[in-house]
């Protein structure tokens, strides 16, 4: 019998580079240092770490974070 293993699947930031404007906003407004900025635009670098709460989302001027997404890390 073969074992499948899943990857955990939890709801990530989903972030519009295109109207990302790399004000730090989102990065500041989640305490567990989920995103950081690369390329003067925000990403997800600690997918481990958010709690899919949300915080970014408001904290972001530019609606650059619509919603979370499911997403395999």
């Amino acid at each position: 019998m073969l074992c499948v293993l899943k990857m955990p699947s939890k709801k990530l930031p989903k972030i519009d580079t295109e109207l990302c404007i790399g004000c730090g906003h989102c990065i500041m407004a989640c305490p567990l240092g989920v995103l950081k900025l690369e390329n003067k635009k925000s990403v997800v670098i600690a997918p481990e770490k958010c709690d899919s709460e949300g915080r970014c989302i408001a904290a972001c001027p530019m609606h650059a974070i619509a919603h979370l997404e499911d997403k395999e890390y």
